[in-house]
């Protein structure tokens, strides 16, 4: 299951939601879907109630702890049955080029490396970023209620804080994650942190994992357009004139 934040115009209002990737491509509005479901299902005051069982928010979606991702589960597996029938409402599930992808977790509970300490969780930024330095690809482990690991996303160490991907990938990702400017790539194996022993995380809390060592890009110059990318998701940034420097040219 891939769990993102959207943001899309509706009318003079701007929806902001949890959405989730369908196969076809589209992004369930998965708060909206789940309180049509339950008024089909006869359940009383249905938009209050599927805004606690799935809410329009990933943030309290993990507050919720593994009973709210099962929920969100059940709710995309309803989405994507009616999809395959070709009658999934647009507003429901609009498509990617209708919406504006942000972090998958916009304003995260905490944000620390693997050794303690802090990075500054009001910084965060997602897709599109322009980066004041060369990139260090990671990943990330996002923490759910009790404890437990949530997910894991793309992410980078960036000016204090992090660039978040636009996904959380609610199961560890297979194959390599990659790094690439033009004709220019470096890839790590995803397996290369598996084993890896992660301490317990508050609901919300996202913890850099330690960068692989890559070697730096060459011929970068302002502007260009970094790609870093696993399997589920790329992560399209821009170098800033800040980020070039003689040692990486």
């Amino acid at each position: 299951m891939l769990l993102g934040t959207a943001t899309w115009d509706e009318g003079p209002a701007v929806r902001r939601a949890l959405v989730a990737r369908l196969d076809s491509g589209r992004l369930a509005d998965l708060s909206r879907i789940e309180a049509l479901r339950l008024r089909k299902l006869g359940e009383g005051d249905p938009d209050r109630l599927a805004e606690v069982l799935v809410p329009a928010s990933l943030r309290r979606l993990l507050d919720g702890g593994s009973r709210a991702l099962a929920r969100a589960r059940q709710t995309l597996a309803y989405a994507e049955k009616w999809d395959r029938r070709g009658t999934l409402p647009e507003f429901l599930a609009p498509t990617a080029s209708a919406v504006a992808l942000g972090p998958c977790l916009p304003r995260p509970a905490a944000l620390r490396r693997m050794d303690g300490s802090q990075l500054d969780r009001l910084g965060v930024r997602g897709p599109g970023a322009e980066l004041a330095a060369p990139p260090q690809p990671a990943m990330a482990a996002v923490g759910l209620a009790g404890g437990a690991i949530g997910g894991f996303c793309l992410a980078l160490e960036e000016a204090g804080s992090l660039v978040l991907g636009a996904w959380l990938t609610d199961a560890w990702p297979t194959g390599s994650l990659e790094l690439r400017s033009g004709g220019t790539r470096r890839s790590a194996p995803l397996k290369a942190w598996e084993g890896l022993d992660l301490p317990p995380l508050r609901a919300g809390e996202v913890l850099l994992l330690p960068p692989p060592k890559l070697k730096p890009l060459h011929g970068l110059v302002a502007g260009a357009e970094v790609c870093l990318s696993a399997g589920f998701e790329q992560l399209v940034l821009r170098l800033g004139p800040e980020s070039v420097h003689p040692t990486v040219q």
